[in-house]
């Protein structure tokens, strides 16, 4: 998945705004089959819809786990990618892509990875 050049970006976002943003749209746009250009796999579907319905809000969830939900929406991290069905879409400002894509990291560490399986939203990464 890549951006257009043309895309705009947003500059200078924090990394609980750019949550926040991609969190209140997938939630007001969950139904992965009326958003997606082609109907979904039904466990994909449960899958996506499962990830969208966990995401606390921003004050409730630390920062790396505000990071692999962004990563979602690109790679994933175990071989699927729940939430990149909305990468192209938009909330009229940015598309969910341009808001993950500034504060994507490259990676995660092993320590981080074991942090992460204590998120109560490692079930649905």
């Amino acid at each position: 998945m890549a951006l257009e050049s043309t895309d705009p970006r947003p500059v200078g976002i924090s990394l609980s705004d750019a949550y926040t943003a991609i969190r209140d749209w997938y939630q007001k746009h969950s139904d992965v089959n009326r958003h997606s250009e082609r109907p979904c796999d039904p466990s994909y579907c449960r899958g996506s819809t499962a990830l969208i319905k966990a995401l606390p809000p921003a004050e409730n969830l630390p920062d790396l786990e505000k990071r692999a939900v962004l990563r979602e929406i690109y790679f994933g991290l175990r071989g699927h990618s729940y939430l990149q069905w909305g990468f192209h879409k938009s909330d009229g400002q940015f598309k969910m892509g341009a808001y993950a894509e500034g504060k994507l990291s490259p990676s995660f560490t092993d320590e981080e990875i074991a942090q992460l399986k204590k998120s109560v939203l490692w079930p649905y990464l």
